[in-house]
């Protein structure tokens, strides 16, 4: 019985394994297609935001540091609204930016590059936030591919082994118990 219910264990591991790997097949596939997406929006991104940010600091040297403040905060309205979509039981963030007012500011109280840098980051922010929901759909796809591959390697190497040593010990065990009992039965005819 101990030799049936092993069996069915080492076949059970053997099927379980083979479907972690074909999801870690899978993930790893997934991670790749979002990484390389990732790093193109980046690559895209980085120029604008490196001349939005040098317009914003040009603003702020030129502009009176309160008065700078003042436009700064008194900006337009955005809100991101988040939704998840489920990648191989992964819950993956979406997120959707909804822009309310646009930002506005009085001309004669600020520079140009005030405006260049305001109107480069409003173009930018939806970009900004495509990046954010790539970089956290990489990190969670990245931590279930540690987790899965560490799966993997456990039945590979550790439990399916074992299950097999373990059946082949009892199969031993049980040849030689019947060799043993054939013995006594031949001894017993001869007597």
């Amino acid at each position: 019985m101990e030799l049936l219910r092993l069996r069915r264990r080492l076949e059970l591991a053997r099927r379980g394994h083979k479907l972690l790997k074909d999801k870690l097949d899978g993930l790893v596939q997934r991670f790749f297609s979002i990484k390389n997406a990732y790093l193109a929006l980046h690559e895209k991104l980085e120029p604008d935001l490196v001349h939005i940010f040098s317009k914003s600091v040009m603003s702020s040297a030129l502009s009176h540091p309160q008065s700078f403040e003042e436009e700064f905060l008194k900006r337009g309205e955005a809100a991101v609204e988040t939704s998840t979509k489920n990648i191989m039981g992964i819950k993956i963030p979406a997120y959707q930016l909804s822009l309310g007012a646009k930002p506005s500011y009085a001309p004669l109280l600020a520079t140009v590059e005030f405006g260049e840098a305001l109107s480069g980051f409003t173009q930018a922010l939806p970009a900004l936030v495509d990046l954010a929901a790539a970089s956290k759909a990489l990190r969670l796809i990245a931590t279930q591919i540690i987790e899965t591959r560490r799966r993997v390697n456990a039945l590979e190497y550790i439990l399916i082994p074992e299950l097999g040593r373990n059946v082949r010990l009892i199969r031993m065990q049980l040849s030689e118990r019947e060799r043993s009992t054939q013995v006594v039965l031949l001894k017993k005819k001869e007597e």
